[in-house]
């Protein structure tokens, strides 16, 4: 994507700086039309319109999960993950593995005063 647009970019600064003037600027259009009207390109740009919601829900679920996750974090409560995996301010649990970790510092009236 970062190619086309690079490609896109360099084509429209020739245009624009361009001194061949109004026959050169004809030609190039009329070349970008022709690519452009092609059914393998028209193939291709129908394919992603119908892949460009799903993969736009597929971003706006992990984003939210990001977010979720980085809150969670930031104010020290619990984060549940799709996987099963568990964690909160004292452990975690591994959804896959099924192992957990705790942390024993903090448990209690204060970590100095456990036996």
């Amino acid at each position: 994507m970062k190619k086309i647009l690079l490609l896109v970019g360099v084509g429209i600064g020739y245009i624009l700086g361009a001194k061949a003037g109004r026959e050169r600027y004809d030609q190039i259009a009329g070349k970008a039309n022709e690519v452009w009207g092609n059914p393998k390109v028209q193939e291709k740009v129908e394919e992603v319109k119908a892949q460009a919601p799903e993969v736009a829900q597929k971003v706006g679920d992990v984003a939210k999960d990001a977010a979720s996750q980085a809150k969670s974090k930031v104010t020290g409560h619990e984060a549940t993950g799709v996987d099963g995996s568990y964690e909160n301010a004292t452990g975690a649990v591994d959804g896959s593995t099924g192992d957990t970790v705790v942390d024993t510092t903090g448990f209690g009236p204060g970590g100095d005063k456990l036996p």
